[in-house]
């Protein structure tokens, strides 16, 4: 290098700021501006694309005729804000006399739902098991009760159904036992909606009888009471026909 003249040095510099300054603009080319360039094109291809799906989707919609609206006191037949576990009680007294059965059992537990995948807007889920003993005549009473169950507008989940099979009849004399069966489902409601309450469905449950005590009293003290009205009759007729004979009396001797 000390051989060379300065001429020969600068020109040696020059040529190597040109390659420098080559390398650089290719490697900002192909690292850099070359795939901005594809992402920003595809970008554009994909803005595009959905541009033209939400278009299709916003045709669609207005061709698709207005429904009727649905209120929250028609939601809440099928998800209510409380348990409502008379209903409950009202449709198995329903589906009990519809399939000639005997209840003989009825368990009601709240508790709410476990998920195994978290789903939004159903943290507050809960959920209203029923467990119903009967006995019914056959297999049909089964199937009956369970249609009977399932015709509620609410949203019911048939969880288990537990029977036994009846005996074979070997006589003319035997009798057929009756089927006992144990059948659960759950129903649910979201406590959580307070400000849907004044469209709570009502329940038309007969009213309370009233009693203190629920179990028959048979002491004679009824039978008692109900004999000791007509003697006080019997008292008022006998006065009224001494008032009449009396009256009889005096007319006729005014005759005279």
């Amino acid at each position: 290098m000390s051989s060379l003249t300065k001429s020969q040095k600068e020109k040696g510099l020059i040529i190597l700021a040109i390659v420098f300054l080559l390398a650089l603009g290719a490697y900002s080319y192909f690292m850099v501006y070359a795939p901005a360039k594809d992402a920003r094109l595809q970008a554009e291809q994909t803005l595009s694309s959905e541009r033209d799906v939400l278009i299709g989707l916003q045709t669609q919609l207005k061709e698709i005729p207005e429904g009727e609206k649905i209120s929250t006191s028609e939601l809440q037949q099928k998800v209510s804000i409380e348990p409502l576990s008379e209903l409950l009680v009202l449709q198995i007294e329903q589906a009990e006399l519809l399939s000639e059965s005997l209840v003989t059992d009825i368990g009601i537990a709240e508790e709410p739902v476990t998920l195994p995948v978290p789903v939004e807007g159903l943290e507050n889920l809960q959920q209203v098991k029923t467990t119903v003993g009967f006995q019914t005549a056959d297999y049909k009473g089964i199937i009956t009760f369970i249609k009977e169950i399932e015709a509620m507008e609410r949203i019911l989940v048939i969880d288990s159904i537990d029977f036994g099979s009846n005996k074979e009849v070997t006589t003319v004399e035997a009798e057929k036992e009756p089927l006992d069966v144990t059948l659960s489902f759950s129903a649910y409601f979201r406590p959580d909606l307070i400000a849907l309450a004044d469209t709570l469905p009502k329940v038309d449950a007969p009213p309370p009888a009233g009693k203190m005590n629920p179990l028959p009293q048979n002491d004679g003290t009824a039978l008692a009471e109900e004999e000791t009205v007509p003697a006080e009759d019997d008292t008022d007729v006998d006065v009224d026909v001494e008032v009449n004979v009396e009256a009889d009396e005096s007319a006729a001797a005014d005759g005279q």
